[in-house]
């Protein structure tokens, strides 16, 4: 088995100190929209609490509900500085702000109606043990939704996603995450996942603890159904079915 290299908590913080003080004019700029259609896929309902895990600069905050709650949690002391700019600056009286580490986060089991984790997944040591904590912390009905990128399932692409993983490692994130490997701790179950554009580099998948999930299988916002069931990212990769706004990835299972 080839050996992966994960990003280390230890080292995270003070790197992402570093990007806040130009994350939103940089990288922020290429995530902002796929952030806000993440973001849709929660389908907040009035009077919800949410997580967002990775919550950064705080580029999300302003687009969620004022009549829902918000809690950004973050590792980084510089990043969470610049959310609270703009929890200020736009009147967010909703959000509110806390320093902590993915890998133990500072809440009681089902504390939120939903969770979002936005360009964090492939930031933390142990992706799988995020997602494992996210599953206990969503309400039964809520949903978890991911936006970030995945190794492709195209062999030569995803070999040199995999060379270059250490490069990336040094500015901050895994290129060589599968998304797979991120689902095998917990019991979560896909509900769609989808791109975009055909060749878009991140890709939202959205995720519940329940068996019968709450509302439409099909992205808000969108007017192209996309599949459930688990995640065939072989499929993205000779897909010729492809619109400005989604791009199917899957097959539903039998």
């Amino acid at each position: 088995m080839t050996k992966r290299l994960n990003m280390k908590e230890k080292t995270t913080g003070k790197l992402y100190d570093l990007w806040a003080k130009f994350y939103d004019s940089t990288f922020g700029t290429l995530v902002h929209q796929r952030q806000q259609f993440a973001l849709k896929q929660l389908r907040p309902q009035p009077g919800d609490t949410i997580l967002d895990i990775g919550v950064g600069t705080g580029m999300t905050l302003p687009h969620y509900p004022s009549n829902c709650k918000v809690i950004g949690m973050d590792l980084s002391h510089g990043m969470l500085e610049k959310a609270s700019h703009k929890i200020r600056d736009r009147h967010l009286p909703h959000c509110n702000l806390v320093q902590g580490n993915a890998m133990f986060p500072p809440f009681a089991p089902a504390s939120f109606d939903h969770i979002l984790i936005t360009h964090t997944i492939s930031v933390v040591s142990e992706p799988a043990k995020l997602l494992a904590w996210a599953e206990k912390l969503v309400k039964p009905t809520g949903r978890i939704v991911i936006l970030n990128h995945f190794q492709s399932a195209n062999k030569f692409i995803a070999w040199w996603e995999h060379i270059l993983n250490p490069f990336f490692l040094r500015i901050g994130w895994r290129s060589d995450l599968p998304l797979e490997e991120c689902l095998e701790a917990s019991k979560l179950h896909t509900l769609y996942h989808f791109k975009l554009s055909l060749f878009d580099f991140w890709q939202i998948v959205v995720l519940s603890p329940s068996t019968k999930p709450q509302g439409e299988l099909a992205p808000a916002g969108s007017p192209q159904e996309i599949t459930t069931g688990t995640p065939d990212l072989t499929q993205y990769d000779n897909a010729s079915n492809s619109s400005t706004l989604g791009t199917r990835l899957s097959t539903p299972s039998a």
